[in-house]
This record gives structure tokens, C-alpha cells and sequence, in this order.
């Protein structure tokens, strides 16, 4: 008899732990064919709109985890544009009136005119005759210059002498007390030409000029 009690006392637990499985299963198999039926109608869970690119995931649904993509190394970046240089803007117009134009003659231009070449000459006095109370002397003349002139013969006498011309030839006469001035010409280049005139004088012997000059050159002779 005590064999059969001890074995009454565990039975019990036994077909608790039983009961409490079965209980368990059944509420597990609910709740399968209630997840499996899905909601009704009228409770149906709310849809996610997302991007074309995401997956669309029912709510209450656990999301995966997403792992961010690195940009693909085939892909260059677009070279940036440089910026065109601005255009230069246009001087604006100004509503004043242009000053007046100052006009300047130029000046005007010197030309030298180079002076004219000078007849160069040389003379040579020569005394012709002489007498108690007068006396015949002649000059020749000669152009050394490149260019044709007149000449004058300048003749100067003692005082003592008391020269005075009386008459000549070849050339025009001039002056009086004891210089004299004889002119003439044109004369040629290279050419040459004589004067002659006749005097009295005071003196006897030969009356010799004091100075003979043509244009400032002595005269040759006596």
C-alpha cells in the first residue's frame, strides 16, 4: 500500500506539466494560423512607400541592415567649367561737350641758304712811264675765284708827290687828294684784265704808289 501512494503523489506534477504543454501547443497553433490568415479586411497593416530603390518591408517587420556602397571608380567627375572672362565694359558716354581743338601751325622750317661764292682777285701795279710833272701806270687784274665779279683797286701816293689822275682807261676813276679808286668788271674766272691811268705829280723821278690794294689784297709790283 505505500508503494501505491508514493506513485498517486507523482502522477500529479506529471499531468500538470502535460496540461500546461498542451495549452501552450494550442496557443502556438493559433497563433500560426492566425499570422498564416493574415489580417482581416477592415485591420490591414499599414503599407510603407519608399524609394523604387528600397525593398518594400511590411510593417512590424525587422529591416535588414544596409551597408552604404562606395561610389563606383569608373566615374570621373565632370570637369568644372571656367568661368569666361567678363567683357570689358563699354565707356560710357559722357553728356559733356569735347573741348575745341587747338590748332598749331608748325613752325616753320629754316633753310641755310649757304652764302655765294666770292670772286677772288689778285692785282700787279706796274708804272709805264715817268717825267718831271707826270706820270702813265697801268694795274692787271686776274679772278683766282670760282665765281665772276666787279673789282676795285684802292692806290694810295705820298703827299709829298702831289699825284693827281687826269684821265683812265679800263676802269672807272674815283677820289682825289692822294688815294684814288678805280672800279670794273664783272670778271670771269680765271680771267684777267688791266687798267691804266695818267697823272701829274709834283715831284721829280718816279712817283711809287704808298699802297695798292684789291679788295683787301696787296697789290704785287712798284
Amino acid at each position: 500500500m505505500p508503494g501505491k501512494h508514493s506513485t498517486g503523489q507523482l502522477g500529479l506534477p506529471r499531468y500538470s506539466f502535460i496540461a500546461a504543454a498542451a495549452t501552450l501547443l494550442v496557443i502556438l497553433v493559433a497563433w500560426v494560423a492566425v499570422r498564416a490568415a493574415g489580417p482581416s479586411q477592415e485591420q490591414k497593416a499599414p503599407v510603407l512607400v519608399v524609394p523604387p530603390s528600397t525593398p518594400v518591408v511590411e510593417a512590424g517587420a525587422v529591416l535588414p541592415a544596409t551597408t552604404p556602397t562606395s561610389p563606383s571608380a569608373s566615374a570621373s567627375p565632370s570637369p568644372s567649367r571656367t568661368p569666361s572672362a567678363s567683357p570689358t565694359p563699354s565707356p560710357s558716354r559722357t553728356s559733356a561737350k569735347p573741348s575745341a581743338r587747338v590748332t598749331t601751325k608748325p613752325a616753320p622750317v629754316r633753310t641755310t641758304t649757304p652764302p655765294p661764292v666770292a670772286a677772288s682777285f689778285t692785282a700787279r701795279y706796274q708804272t709805264g712811264a715817268s717825267w718831271d710833272r707826270g706820270l702813265i701806270a697801268g694795274v692787271q687784274i686776274t679772278n683766282t675765284g670760282r665765281a665772276a665779279g666787279t673789282w676795285r683797286v684802292t692806290i694810295s701816293y705820298p703827299s709829298r708827290a702831289g699825284v693827281r689822275v687826269t684821265n683812265a682807261w679800263n676802269a672807272q676813276v674815283s677820289g682825289g687828294g692822294d688815294t684814288w679808286t678805280f672800279t670794273g668788271g664783272p670778271l670771269a674766272p680765271g680771267a684777267s684784265a688791266s687798267f691804266g691811268f695818267q697823272a701829274t705829280k709834283q715831284t721829280r723821278g718816279t712817283a711809287r704808289p704808298a699802297s695798292c690794294s684789291i679788295g683787301g689784297t696787296p697789290c704785287t709790283g712798284g
